[in-house]
């Protein structure tokens, strides 16, 4: 059990019951013409035993927490609370930070954990106990700062600063912790010199700039503060419209049709695309990187998709400290040191395939899952969560690692939405008594834990009826999961033909740097039955970051998994639902729950949508558009039984797009004239167009109307 101790804060409204409310932070945003203000209130923090033996001593840890936060962690030093978000600065301005804090609060013989960086989900391995000596006997306060501003980034069109507050700084040799209540953070702005490339790159503060994708992470998500950019600096008369496409295949010449394929469709949906051999991109890292930059960097580009459609022996990967990666074709320059965490500002993937049969049974997976999504209703309700209670020596009936308590975390905000999520469970230990954070399994978590075999013929059971997501924690290897096992020797086994979302957050399941072989994303992928696409790990990754990562996929679309801050940050999904934005959200999350270190950046680079970035899930059963189209009197007349949030219309002649417009109406006319392709010649054959319409959540619809 964890006990609660107040920091006996000030601020609070009189009938505020700490007791209920628990240690969760209260933030406030006040928002002024010259300055933002952030107003941080601790009520308090958990302490639970952590008993831990260090060679011949068994040390008496405590672990202290915050609800809703996240952690200073460097491996082997004291683990402390951090709270850290993204505040959103406007663009053109110049800022500068200050802090304020009331007065401290101590806490004296306390021994707080060491934090376990080093431990990784690589397949069996358990690792050693964490614990830097030297820094417990260090008598200074750690974390030196309170209060830690990162550098700025472009958060999917937000211009941020990461702002990481530590109400809780330990003095390892005295075992006492200081903390404060009451922390103030004061952004000053002043505007800067013209920075036309700065506007350029967060959109002249174009009213129809969508910026609620990420908002969850944002302690000021709304778009008030964008307003404020000096639009006068547009020169007279310059129009606003955005140039190129919005997803770019870059694709191994080999693969043309395949890719060219998969762009008719996407265009079909109103997704503009483009493709281009590598043959005309040049098959260097510095020329890739070269080409996507400069295509996403001229003036009001569209870009914000892309795929590199090849396998690594086609389409060149990066290779940056032993990690194979393609992140860095994603992300408006290079890091500059060890600690660089770069957010991505286009989403990529890559579909690594070499043959063209593969390439199109990837393609048509694509396809098939957007274009005919799955009739059951059931299915869009089902999801599988597999884990591991991971108990190793001495086997105390607690877990060493986090991997079930995250996924009953998130499991249980998913049947808080309806969802019917499927356990498969297996424990090292026949009798598990508590989680890692030393609270209680709850009965019904002991009773779905089962057979390691009966375990992996069950997730081929799930896979096999089709899943909206399947999701794993535990450790992993090449050809699969470890714990239940499941690997590219049992995928040949699936009998059904309906797909699944995969959240493979584990240890190098979607390396794809290995040219003999399939890795277990690969085989996925491109096997009926399996992944259309899927998020996986390259390389090994560490334990705690991907339990921060798994629980960013979830809260990018079904909100709730990652707390908010009530008047602050708000709770909803990203936009779009594109599998790519998934995976940024979550890269994007990893950099306030951890802070700015080398294994945030390691992460950054390893994980990877394995497939198309632009794939749209679904969150829920998609409902039907209904369109009646009819010409008369040289228009076409267009009617909508309803509008959803990014209706887009999609008109085409003779193969060919003539019409891709955002829909603002139910209702519409066009003049056929506009309609038709400027070569069309008349023709005694019968002539139509096809009027195409997608939108987030519907079915994609079509029809024919005869010209």
């Amino acid at each position: 059990m964890s006990d609660f101790i107040s920091l006996s804060p000030s601020g609070l409204a009189k009938d505020f019951d700490i007791e209920n409310f628990g240690e969760k932070p209260i933030v406030s945003v006040e928002e002024k013409k010259d300055s933002i203000s952030i107003n941080y209130i601790f009520p308090g923090f958990t302490v639970g035993d952590n008993e831990q033996q260090v060679g011949d001593e068994a040390m008496p840890f405590k672990e202290v927490g915050i609800s809703g936060a996240g952690f200073v962690s460097v491996s082997g030093r004291p683990l402390l609370p951090s709270l850290g978000r993204f505040v959103q600065i406007p663009p053109g301005c110049d800022y500068k930070v200050s802090t304020k804090k009331n007065r401290p609060v101590k806490i004296d013989d306390l021994l707080v954990t060491p934090a376990q960086e080093n431990a990784t989900d690589q397949a069996d391995e358990s690792g050693e106990f964490e614990f830097d000596r030297q820094a417990y006997q260090r008598d200074a306060l750690y974390p030196k700062n309170i209060v830690e501003v990162g550098e700025e980034q472009n958060l999917d069109g937000y211009k941020v600063l990461p702002i990481h507050v530590c109400p809780l700084q330990y003095n390892a040799a005295k075992r006492q912790l200081v903390g404060y209540s009451n922390i103030e953070v004061t952004i000053e702005l002043t505007q800067k010199e013209e920075d036309d490339a700065e506007l350029n790159e967060f959109g002249f503060g174009d009213p129809e700039s969508n910026l609620e994708g990420f908002g969850n992470l944002v302690l000021n998500p709304n778009r008030r503060i964008v307003e404020r950019i000096p639009i006068a600096r547009v020169p007279s008369g310059f129009v606003l419209k955005p140039r190129g496409p919005e997803f770019l295949i870059i694709y191994d010449d080999g693969l043309k049709d395949a890719a060219l394929r998969l762009a008719r469709w996407k265009n079909r949906k109103g997704l503009q695309t483009d493709t281009v051999p590598i043959s005309t991109v040049g098959n260097t890292v510095a020329k890739i990187k070269s080409y996507i930059r400069k295509q996403r960097g001229f003036l009001l580009s569209r870009l914000r998709y892309v795929l590199l459609f090849g396998d690594v022996n086609s389409i060149r990967a990066e290779e940056v400290g032993g990690n194979t990666t393609d992140h860095y074709y994603f992300t408006k320059n290079d890091p500059s040191g060890s600690n660089d965490c770069l957010l991505p500002w286009v989403s990529g993937g890559r579909i690594p395939v070499s043959s063209l049969s593969d390439a199109d049974s990837v393609v048509t997976q694509i396809i098939d899952f957007e274009r005919n999504p799955p009739a059951d209703p059931d299915y869009y309700l089902r999801m599988t969560f597999a884990a591991f209670f991971q108990d190793d020596y001495p086997q105390d009936g607690r877990a060493d690692r986090a991997y079930m308590k995250t996924m009953e975390s998130i499991r249980s905000h998913m049947v808080s939405q309806g969802f019917s999520v499927e356990r498969v469970y297996v424990s090292s230990n026949p009798n598990p008594q508590k989680y890692k954070d030393g609270s209680n399994v709850p009965a019904a978590v002991k009773a779905a834990i089962m057979d390691g075999g009966d375990a992996t013929n069950l997730l081929l059971s799930d896979t096999s009826e089709g899943q909206l997501v399947i999701g794993h924690r535990d450790h992993g290897g090449d050809s699969g999961w470890s714990h239940p096992s499941y690997t590219t020797g049992h995928l040949p086994s699936i009998v059904g033909h309906m797909p699944s979302i995969f959240y493979s957050i584990n240890c190098l399941t979607g390396r794809f740097d290995n040219t003999t072989s399939d890795s277990f994303a690969e085989d996925l992928l491109e096997r009926r039955g399996g992944a259309p696409s899927l998020i996986a790990a390259t390389e090994v990754s560490g334990t705690w970051r991907n339990d921060s990562l798994i629980k960013a996929l979830f809260d990018a679309l079904w909100p709730g998994v990652i707390p908010t801050f009530p008047g602050s940050t708000a709770s909803y999904a990203i936009k779009n639902h594109r599998l790519g934005d998934v995976l940024n959200y979550g890269k994007s999350y990893l950099l306030v729950a951890h802070g700015v270190n080398s294994g945030v950046k390691a992460h950054f680079e390893i994980y990877h949508v394995v497939g198309d970035p632009t794939l749209q899930l679904y969150t829920e059963r998609p409902r039907t558009l209904v369109i009646k189209a009819e010409i008369l009197r040289k228009k076409l007349y267009l009617r909508l039984n309803t509008l959803p949030k990014g209706t887009v219309l999609t008109v085409i002649h003779r193969g060919r797009v003539v019409k891709r417009s955002a829909l603002g109406s139910t209702r519409m006319n066009l003049p056929v004239s506009e309609l038709l392709l400027s070569t069309a010649r008349p023709s005694t054959l019968r002539d139509y167009i096809e009027v195409c319409v997608s939108a987030p959540g519907f079915r994609y619809t079509r029809t024919r109307v005869k010209l």
